[in-house]
């Protein structure tokens, strides 16, 4: 069920449709969220949804980065190897 008060989000198709593993995780100065696969983005390859489903649906590998402050990305090489996390300054 949405909550309304849940931040949108962009998320990659690759990821859902597991063709790429997730590797980058963006938490959005406005609070809202990007789960992407590390490649160049085609916005053809972008949903739109709200960021508990992915938390309940993606890799438990996922859910410590529930807490990610706004400002912030954790990126990996890939599934298994350890989340980096660092400030994001928004272009």
């Amino acid at each position: 069920m949405c909550r309304p008060t849940d931040p949108l989000s962009i998320v990659s198709t690759r990821i859902l449709n597991g063709s790429e593993p997730l590797r980058l995780v963006v938490r959005n100065d406005d609070g809202s969220w990007q789960f992407l696969c590390g490649t160049p983005v085609d916005v053809d390859h972008l949903l739109t949804t709200h960021a508990h489903h992915l938390f309940d649906e993606l890799p438990d590998d996922l859910r410590p980065l529930a807490g990610l402050p706004v400002g912030h990305l954790a990126e990996r090489y890939g599934p298994g190897f350890p989340w980096r996390i660092e400030p994001y300054e928004e272009e």
